[in-house]
């Protein structure tokens, strides 16, 4: 390179890194004598550069300078040849706090040798930081926000908002709730803590799921329960036995408790023919009457003494068979509470029950946080070998 240069040969083939040398000051330096020892000193420091300039490879992430910005792009300077050219984001809120002289790292999505010509890009390396910090959020079982961008027959289309970035996911009808959502669009557009359902980063797909989230505020919320004040809920769904409600804790809590109010349980202007009228998406006001087991809540419209309430072991009951299983018979002793008498009892007695028939029983076990209710048959009958 420096004997060309001496001799005056191939002025014009200069090496591209280096356009900020003025062609004309080389033109005149044609023979030894006139090269300078400025001149001289400064192209051996290019060409020491020029022959220690790095290798760049695509997806390789790279730390450079901004020297430039422009309204479509962004030049990078990482030692380099040529500077690394990043198409500015269309989004104002992401990058909007780069300037010149900023030290920032980029990933390399492009290398072009005719014209030569490198290609990164700042977003894409945030995605990919973004997915690896999605990746913790699921092993650490962390919430995230995201917004309901559309509805489809099996779902939601989300946004995962994080660091700037929007990364789509799906969230399915059954996990939009803690319940079954009684007006599926009533979530569509709104923003709200999800939490991932499954990782398959390598298909690009994140199942999200809102139900799995407001689950974790349960046993919180439930602790502010005060069994004195009046609540109010909607209606999510409603069986033959009773009525099942979403509520919150507190006015400005999450809408993430449920409870049933049973049949029995309903105040008097719902009794009767009027028990059909009682919908989904109705607004309802009741009672805490108990939180058992699993978090389960009962709830009630009348405060009265129950069977429930005065049960004990050793207690004789009429009773009435209401269904027979193959675990056993279900013995109905009010209108809210059923007990079990089990298939070997049924067996060791030589019994035959079939719904409708009434007997006598008596209470052998109660397993109160279950809510559950065990019975024996009282009358002396002989036991078969």
């Amino acid at each position: 390179m420096i004997k060309e240069l001496i001799e005056g040969e191939n002025i014009g083939s200069l090496p591209d890194p280096f356009p900020f040398l003025e062609k004309e000051k080389i033109l005149k330096v044609k023979t030894k004598g006139d090269i300078s020892t400025e001149y001289l000193e400064m192209y051996l420091k290019m060409e020491e550069s020029f022959n220690n300039l790095r290798e760049v490879k695509e997806n390789e992430v790279v730390t450079g300078t901004i020297v430039a910005i422009n309204e479509k792009d962004i030049f990078i300077d990482f030692g380099n040849k040529d500077y690394i050219y990043v198409d500015k984001p269309k989004k104002a809120n992401i990058l909007a706090d780069l300037k010149v002289g900023d030290t920032i790292d980029v990933l390399i999505i492009k290398v072009t040798e005719k014209p030569y010509l490198i290609k990164g890009s700042i977003t894409e390396l945030i995605k990919q930081n973004v997915h690896n910090k999605i990746k913790d959020y699921f092993e650490n079982q962390m919430p995230l926000i995201a917004t309901v961008n559309s509805i489809i027959p099996a779902g939601y289309m989300m946004d995962i908002h994080m660091d700037n970035i929007t990364i789509e996911s799906f969230m399915p009808n059954t996990l939009a709730g803690v319940n079954k959502l009684y007006n599926p669009e009533s979530i569509v557009g709104k923003t709200f803590e999800v939490m991932l359902e499954t990782l398959q980063q390598e298909k690009g797909v994140y199942v999200v799921s809102r139900r799995k989230y407001l689950k974790t505020l349960i046993p919180t919320e439930i602790k502010k329960l005060n069994h004195t004040d009046v609540y109010s809920g909607k209606v999510t769904g409603t069986t033959p036995f009773g009525v099942f409600i979403q509520f919150k804790a507190t006015p400005d809590g999450p809408d993430c408790l449920t409870g049933m109010v049973h049949k029995a349980n309903i105040s008097e202007e719902w009794q009767g023919d009027k028990w059909n009228t009682i919908l989904p998406g109705m607004d309802i006001d009741f009672y805490i009457k108990e939180v058992i087991k699993n978090n389960k809540i009962i709830l009630t419209q009348i405060f009265k003494e129950s069977l429930w309430d005065t049960i004990k072991v050793g207690k004789v009951l009429n009773g009435k068979v209401k269904v027979v299983k193959n675990f056993g018979a279900l013995i109905e002793l009010d209108e809210e509470t059923t007990g079990l008498i089990q298939t070997s009892y049924i067996n060791r007695y030589n019994k035959t029950l079939k719904a409708g028939d009434e007997l006598k029983v008596k209470i052998i076990s109660l397993i109160r946080d279950d809510r559950k209710i065990y019975l024996n048959f009282t009358d002396k009958l002989k036991i078969t070998k």
